[in-house]
């Protein structure tokens, strides 16, 4: 069983909070986490004119939480039931104008993942039963379903390549890149350029790695399949050379 290890960054002081403020509105997020950002925004500057010291500035509050991310929780709804909501911002995306911004979202949000799958032996390779896949993806909130989209169309992949799926409840929706020609010509030649940061630049070389391999067939021969099995291994939630 692998122990999930992780990491937590937070800002709840009012003075350190409106350095978070000042940043993101000099730089604007561009998915639907805008509108996520626009009621935390709201309720930031009723608690710092004290606002939330009275009853009705802390039922402003509530009435904006009721729409951010999650919502309000039972024991909320219960002790407030006659909160009217504020209304959640509309959001039209614009569309991406840097990649690095696709960089920085890819580092936090997006995973290099290579699968593995057993097939039925060939005639003329009985030994190796293992295909070898690519991936590139990342899974959203169906209100950024746009967003995937654009992400992919910056990249300049070709229609055919993409796949978006929404998740049975369509809550969700995910970008799959598993063309092997795309990722070698338009995903890794992406993040050459401009580098994924953090813990993720280890699973891109890696992926990068299993790419070269599998472009000189590596894979077809069982000492290839062997190394770039134990490669995988290692890759993502099972990494523990940090």
């Amino acid at each position: 069983m692998t122990l999930l290890r992780t990491a937590l960054f937070r800002v709840d002081n009012i003075q350190e909070l409106q350095i978070i403020i000042n940043h993101f509105d000099k730089y604007q997020l561009i998915g639907a986490k805008l509108s996520d950002y626009i009621l935390f925004k709201q309720c930031f500057e009723l608690i710092k004119g004290k606002e939330h010291l009275t009853q009705e500035g802390l039922e402003n509050i509530i009435s904006s939480k009721y729409n951010l991310n999650k919502g309000l929780s039972e024991e909320l709804i219960k002790a407030f039931p006659n909160i009217i909501p504020v209304a959640r911002p509309h959001y039209s995306f614009n569309g991406i104008q840097n990649p690095h911004w696709i960089a920085g979202f890819a580092s936090g949000d997006s995973s290099f993942y290579v699968s593995t799958e057993s097939i039925n032996s060939t005639k003329q390779n009985k030994s190796i039963n293992t295909r070898v896949r690519l991936n590139f993806g990342t899974n959203l909130h169906i209100r950024d379903k746009q967003l995937l989209i654009a992400i992919a169309n910056y990249l300049t992949i070709l229609p055919k390549n993409i796949n978006i799926y929404e998740g049975k409840n369509k809550q969700n929706a995910l970008l799959q890149i598993r063309s092997f020609s795309q990722i070698i010509s338009k995903i890794i030649p992406f993040f050459n350029e401009y580098p994924i940061i953090g813990i993720k630049t280890l699973d891109f070389l890696d992926f990068k790695v299993i790419a070269e391999m599998m472009k000189n067939k590596e894979q077809l021969t069982e000492s290839g399949l062997n190394k770039i099995l134990n490669i995988v291994k290692n890759m993502n939630l099972r990494r523990e050379d940090f």
